[in-house]
C-alpha cells in the first residue's frame, strides 16, 4: 500500500483519522497508541519483513531513549519546566 493508493485514502486513513480524533486529548497514551497501531498495519501491508524491521527500529529507538534520558538531567534536578518564579 502506498499514501496515493485508493484502499489508503478511502479507507485506511478515515479509520485512523476517526479513530484518533474520537479519543479524547486527555488520553494521550490512547492516542499514540492508535498512531503506533496504525502505523504498524501500514508497514504490515508493504509485507512481514517490513514489520519486523519496523519492531526492531521501535526497540532499539525506545531503549536509546531510556538510556540518553537520565544522561541529559544531571543529579539532583527536575525535568519539570521551571515555574518561572526567581530565588
Amino acid at each position: 500500500m502506498v499514501f496515493s493508493s485508493v484502499s489508503f485514502l478511502v479507507f485506511f486513513l478515515p479509520c485512523l483519522l476517526v479513530l484518533y480524533f474520537m479519543v479524547p486529548r486527555r488520553y494521550r497514551g490512547a492516542r499514540n497508541f492508535i498512531l503506533l497501531a496504525f502505523s504498524l498495519a501500514f508497514y504490515a501491508c508493504g509485507g512481514p519483513k517490513f514489520l519486523l524491521l519496523m519492531l526492531l527500529s521501535i526497540a532499539i529507538n525506545y531503549a536509546g531513549g531510556l538510556l540518553a534520558g537520565p544522561a541529559h538531567c544531571p543529579r539532583g534536578q527536575s525535568t519539570a519546566p521551571p515555574s518561572g518564579r526567581q530565588a
